[in-house]
């Protein structure tokens, strides 16, 4: 569709300034590195990281339309590349800013929720690094939706069955974020 879009506006192209947008897909990957954590512990996160990213297509249309009419994108290197590289840069950005907001900005007080864990896991980081701590929990959005967890809460729960409390803050974007995770002792 952006190819179509360039085409039609690039016949009038005149001399526009010749510019390479093909290394712009890397800087997401670094904000990706910053807010990436949030999307662990937001409940239904991988939901509203599709609905985020079908949001980036629109962005990514809108920007290479509004590009054509200042910058013409072919080079020694094929358009195509250009709008590959935008696209993917908004397909990055967008739900990690959308999983930070939400996050960030909440839209009612907190509260607290109890649920029992389905079961807990970890996984051996790469390069020797350590171990992340997980438990899985059932909510409306998955029968095994994932939450980091210590290693001090990891060795202190069971593994089935084990009733803990979630403290929860709403996002403005309507999506639940796990601020803190308490076990409840049996009786």
């Amino acid at each position: 569709m952006s190819e179509l879009i360039l085409l039609f506006t690039n016949k009038k192209i005149g001399k526009k300034p010749v510019k390479n947008f093909e290394l712009i897909f890397l800087i997401p990957l670094f904000i990706i590195l910053i807010f990436g954590r949030y999307f662990e512990n937001t409940i239904g996160g991988y939901k509203l990281f599709w609905k985020s990213a079908f949001a980036s297509l629109i962005f990514s249309v809108s920007t290479v339309y509004i590009l054509s009419f200042y910058y013409h994108f072919s080079n020694d290197k094929p358009k195509r590349n250009n709008v590959l590289s935008l696209s993917i840069f908004f397909l990055l950005l967008i739900p990690s800013l959308g999983v930070f907001i939400n996050y960030r900005f909440t839209s009612l007080d907190d509260r607290k929720e109890k649920i029992e864990i389905n079961y807990k896991d970890f996984v051996n980081n790469t390069k020797g690094s350590g171990k992340t701590y997980y438990i899985y929990i059932k909510t409306e959005f998955d029968n095994n939706e994932r939450l980091t967890i210590s290693r001090e809460f990891y060795d202190g729960i069971s593994n089935i069955n084990q009733n803990v409390e979630l403290t929860l803050s709403k996002g403005v974007l309507g999506y639940d974020y796990v601020d803190d995770i308490k076990a409840i002792k049996k009786n």
